[in-house]
């Protein structure tokens, strides 16, 4: 139970007496979207969680919505080469979002944003889930993918020619938020192949122009650490300006929300 004195916001938190109080106050709620899977030598398993998490919670604490428990669990079928990566069939994770976000609905949630740490790889599945939600069930839904609203600090800041997974970006991030789990003594650059086909590209800002996945064989053979790209170009500076970056947006987001509720 939360303390009287202390915002109110994190609904594991909360009683449902305050989450009744709480809705009228606000009808937005955050749900950090992520997965369990592998990030390489260097960081653990949760950092789809941890980033859009500690992003929620800066967001939420600076405009008093809900924030609701993350999405452990993702699509990560191209990362089970390695031991720890828990995946999901699309379908399945598509209709487990949905319903957690319809539930809240019930209650007096109006606003949804799908904040989605498990970025590029499991968009497809939230945009559906954004779509269903606005069309079906009558919420206002967004799907905010943090390599969206932290891209124009990440582009001005990077000094790696390639951040895929588990490198400068996702490692800077998380130096900020959880310094404590990232040992850069342990990370190493990975060159990717010079063999991507047109309209594609190992980079998060790259020539990614079409559709594509990775098999967990491909995987296997791109990078023996589990990361592609270079780590070891992270810094905790970029990774506050990359959490500022995304923090201001989203709060942007949530702010016009409220002043547009009816």
């Amino acid at each position: 139970m939360t303390d009287a004195t202390d915002d109110v916001y994190r609904l594991a938190e909360m009683t449902w007496e305050e989450v009744e109080a709480a809705i009228e106050t606000t009808r937005t709620l955050l749900l950090p979207v992520g997965s369990t899977e592998q990030h390489g030598t260097h960081m653990p398993l949760g950092v789809d969680v941890f980033m859009p998490e500690a992003i929620c919670e800066r967001v939420a604490a600076a405009t008093g919505c809900l924030l609701a428990p993350p999405i452990w669990y993702g699509v990560s079928p191209h990362h089970t080469f390695k031991p720890g990566t828990f995946t999901v069939e699309s379908e399945t994770f598509q209709r487990y979002v949905r319903d957690v976000c319809v539930s809240a609905g019930e209650w007096g949630v109006e606003n949804v944003l799908l904040v989605n740490g498990h970025y590029l790889v499991q968009d497809p599945e939230l945009e559906v889930v954004v779509r269903e939600l606005t069309t079906d069930h009558g919420l206002r839904a967004f799907h905010v993918p943090l390599v969206s609203v932290f891209e124009d600090v990440a582009t001005a800041t990077r000094t790696s020619e390639v951040s895929f997974h588990a490198a400068e970006f996702e490692t800077s991030l998380m130096l900020a938020v959880a310094p404590d789990l990232v040992d850069l003594e342990a990370a190493e650059a990975v060159d990717p192949p010079d063999d991507a086909v047109p309209l594609t590209d190992y980079d998060a800002y790259g020539d990614n122009r079409v559709g594509w996945a990775l098999s967990p064989g491909r995987m296997d053979a791109l990078t023996h650490t589990g990361s592609l790209g270079d780590p070891t170009a992270a810094t905790e500076a970029n990774g506050r300006a990359l959490v500022e970056a995304a923090v201001e947006n989203v709060v942007t987001l949530v702010d016009a929300l409220a002043d547009t509720r009816a």
